[in-house]
């Protein structure tokens, strides 16, 4: 099993922009997400259902408008913008991948956006008062966390009583699973310099024991599908070139395995391995 770790995190999502880049096609509609994308009735292609993803989560928060907003683990901060924008909140997206915060505060410069900052840091230690949000987000992040505990105890003291903590992340379905299943979950999600994922009742454990009141899980997985597939149709155009660039030194094997882990990611969800939940904790 490769190293993981916050070195691991950051070289991961450094060296692999190019491969989200050209697999989600920014390009084309100026979606930079790296997250997956939710389809239903209002969203039947890749740059709408990204849009959706943050939609179908911020409406199980019942987000206000003008709420003070920490996206923990914000990538490249396609949530960060889009809830700054549409909810009229101030936004403050965190990761601790020094080249993503230096792309993102280049673009808020040239755009001119003051309702929203990226800064450097851990959610596992966010450089925040106590009590002092209204809301905490993470979409694919919390996977990152090798005690996912640690992630609620923190989102909970940053957040004002009655704010809320939303998650968009993979769950492993049981613990353990069946041995074949548990090595494909490790093989992909490693690859991913993610150390292992927790089950709906851990991240409900997590957030009860943290102090939160209420916690709602909802398994969204059917809504997903479509994006895991895209991916993996995406990933075999592209893996002859892969394998080439890696044999020849052009590319790292972070790269290689970030290729090879999400080929194995759309038959690892429909067989179950892991699904795809909305998670809400309320304060």
């Amino acid at each position: 099993m490769p190293a993981l770790g916050n070195e691991a995190i950051k070289k991961y999502y450094s060296d692999t922009q190019f491969e989200y880049r050209l697999v989600w096609n920014w390009r084309s509609k100026n979606t930079p997400a790296l997250h997956f994308g939710y389809y239903d009735e209002k969203a039947k292609d890749h740059h709408r259902s990204v849009i959706r993803a943050n939609e179908v989560l911020a409406e199980m928060g019942n987000i206000q408008q003008g709420a003070r907003i920490i996206d923990a683990g914000c990538g490249l901060g396609h949530s960060t913008l889009w809830l700054a924008e549409h909810y009229n909140a101030k936004v403050t997206g965190i990761t601790i991948v020094p080249k993503q915060v230096e792309t993102m505060k280049k673009f808020i410069a040239k755009k001119n956006i003051i309702n929203v900052d990226f800064i450097e840091a851990s959610y596992l230690n966010m450089p925040f008062e106590d009590n002092s949000v209204d809301v905490v987000w993470s979409i694919e992040a919390v996977c990152h966390a090798k005690d996912k505990s640690q992630y609620y105890k923190e989102a909970y003291r940053v957040l004002k009583p009655g704010g809320k903590l939303l998650i968009g992340e993979n769950l492993r379905s049981a613990r353990p699973l069946e041995p074949q299943k548990e090595k494909l979950l490790k093989e992909i999600f490693n690859s991913w310099a993610i150390p292992d994922l927790d089950t709906a009742e851990e991240h409900e454990s997590h957030a009860l024991k943290a102090g939160f009141k209420s916690f709602t899980n909802k398994d969204v997985t059917a809504n997903m599908l479509v994006s895991y597939r895209n991916l993996e149709e995406m990933c075999r155009r592209w893996a002859w070139l892969n394998k080439l660039l890696h044999a020849v030194g052009i590319i790292s094997t972070v790269r290689r395995d970030n290729m090879l882990g999400s080929l194995k990611q759309y038959q690892a969800i429909k067989e179950q391995v892991f699904t795809y939940n909305h998670l809400l904790a309320q304060k």
